[in-house]
Formats: structure tokens, sequence, C-alpha cells
């Protein structure tokens, strides 16, 4: 029997908030570094943080806020100084982005690492943007061949912070979201198309982009595949993030003869 030892867990998104409920957190798992032996399991519940986090200035000797942060609590029975490993994976709620993040802490026995509102804890940053396609739909089949389909995307943060067109830390113009379609096939070109924010999104939703993709005709007499690609890129920290979708292009529909 070792002595009872508790740590704080907190992921952050990189240039972003906490991972929190709304994005469904992130599973964290703590291992003996050494050994592989499973310490600790469990998810980050709680809220994405205080909006000051995006207002204040981190310098090399200050620690994040974490009132209303989410955090996962490990209690390790250790009987001596321990190298762990934490692995984060989020977020939950968007499994399509979610991405991996691995530190590794020496632990001594009794020695807790926590901390109240004020910080404390281990601390993970994870990478990335979460994009989901919404149109066209995996494997959409029109019954007839259109002559154009939307593409269209919704990008977040990996904490979920939403995109928007007003004055906040996640400008729309910072962040490039591109849609690149390519047929299925042998010597199949890829067609890149810019997607744009969406300021007129239904209900005033942020995060939405979109764009009309000009779709080539079928003349063939089976269904085309077009596979379409969805990447999001956050210049200033490097953040990047992709979904896919496919779309099935009917054969070209031959006119009715009169008899």
């Amino acid at each position: 029997m070792g002595t009872l030892t508790k740590i704080d867990v907190r992921v952050m998104a990189v240039g972003g908030k906490f991972l929190g409920d709304d994005i469904g957190g992130a599973l964290i798992t703590i291992t003996d570094a050494k050994t592989g032996e499973l310490l600790a399991k469990g998810t980050t519940k709680g809220g994405s943080g205080e909006k000051k986090l995006m207002e204040v200035s981190i310098t090399r000797t200050s620690i994040w806020p974490v009132n209303d942060a989410s955090v996962f609590t490990a209690t390790l029975d250790i009987d001596r100084p321990t190298l762990i490993q934490i692995s984060a994976y989020g977020p939950l709620a968007a499994p399509q982005a979610a991405n991996t993040t691995t530190t590794s802490q020496w632990v001594y026995p009794g020695k807790d690492i926590t901390g109240g509102k004020n910080g404390g804890g281990l601390f993970l940053e994870i990478h990335g943007l979460a994009v989901q396609a919404l149109n066209p739909p995996t494997h959409y089949m029109p019954s007839t061949a259109p002559s154009n389909v939307e593409i269209k995307a919704n990008v977040t943060m990996m904490c979920g912070c939403p995109i928007s067109i007003k004055n906040t830390p996640w400008y729309y113009k910072a962040f490039e979201v591109t849609a690149e379609i390519m047929k299925t096939g042998n010597n199949s070109k890829t067609e890149k198309l810019p997607l744009v924010f969406d300021k007129n999104a239904p209900l005033g939703a942020p995060s939405q982009f979109s764009a009309q993709w000009q779709v080539p005709p079928n003349r063939t007499k089976k269904p085309e595949i077009y596979q379409i690609s969805i990447s999001a890129f956050q210049e200033k920290t490097g953040n990047t993030g992709i979904d896919y979708t496919t779309i099935i292009i009917p054969p070209k529909t031959k006119r009715a003869t009169n008899t």
C-alpha cells in the first residue's frame, strides 16, 4: 500500500480555452512511464474557463487561471517517486477532429499536484481545429445529377470556441478554409475551392464556411464518386483540421424518345 497522491489534469486548445463539457471534454490516461502500468483514467469535467483567459498576458512565471475550467482529478497510489506519462485525447464530442497530446512528470508520494481557482496542476495543450463537414453529407447520392452543390463546414477551435465576424480572438479572417474535390479513379485531378465565412448562416450560427461547387457533368453510364476533403488552417498558431465527405453523381440521363 502506497501513499495517495492527487493530480489535477487540465487540457487546453492551442490558441483557445479549456476542453469543457460543451465539447465533450478529453479522455485522460495516466501510466507509469517505466512499466506501462495504468495508474488512472477518466474524463475532464467542467467548463471552458474564464473569458479573461483570452485577455490576459501569460508570462513564463505565471500560470493559467482555472476558475470554471474542466479538470480530471486523479488519485495515484504510489510508494516511490514515479515518472508518470499523461495522455489526453479529445475533444470527445468531435471524434472526427480528436487529437492526442502527451507529457511526462515526476511525482513524489504524498506531494499533490493541484491548485485552486488561481491555477496549478498539470496542463496539456492540444493542437488542431475541429472541422465538421455539414454538406454534402457523407455518401450523398442525389437521384439526378445536380449542376452545383453547396459545400459547407463548421470550423471551431478544439475547445469549441466559435469563429465569428465579431471582434473576438477567433476572427474569421484569421482562418483559411479550403475544399479539395477529387473524382475517384486513375489520373484524377484535384480541384481546390476556397470556402467563405457564412455571414448569413441560419439562426446567426457562427463558425460556418461555404461555397458553391460547379459539378462536372457525368458523361458515363456509371455513377461517379467524388471525395471531398475540407481543411482549415490558422496561420498564427499553425492549428490545422480536416474532415471528409463523399458525393455520388448519377450517370447522364438519356431523354425519352417518342414511339
